[in-house]
């Protein structure tokens, strides 16, 4: 009975929706059944990690499919900048609250394929000093 017409527990599985380049995606989100997470962390390629509250985030710009800035308002004004490419389904997926981390995977190389979702920066602009 190889091909039955129903699921069956025997022979591999697929994972609906989650292919190679999928998993190899520059973030990390919740799952299903997680809580919309309170912070969300941005991974350097040099090691550093800063975390934001999702709770300062005040408006995300999409430019492109390769440009997304986020906006957040928290002791200072910043724009967190990402550039790279196929960013779109990023920028839903922080819109909607669902991104635990996002790593900055750096210079493009030829073991990615060109249409993986990448980033290749992340650059941190600080537009005010601190509230005194």
């Amino acid at each position: 009975m190889p091909r039955l017409p129903f699921p069956s527990n025997e022979g591999p599985h697929p994972v609906r929706g989650l292919t190679a380049e999928r998993a190899s995606v520059p973030w990390k989100r919740a799952g299903p059944t997680e809580p919309p997470p309170m912070m969300f962390q941005v991974r350097f390629l040099d090691g550093r990690v800063i975390s934001y509250a999702y709770a300062d985030l005040r408006e995300t710009r999409l430019r492109d499919a390769g440009y997304l800035q986020l906006c957040i308002l928290g002791m200072e004004k910043i724009h967190v900048s990402l550039a790279g490419r196929n960013l779109t389904e990023l920028a839903t997926l922080i819109g909607m609250g669902k991104i635990k981390s996002l790593e900055e995977l750096g210079p493009r190389t030829f073991d990615r394929p060109e249409t993986a979702p990448t980033i290749d920066t992340i650059t941190i602009d600080v537009l005010t000093g601190p509230a005194t």
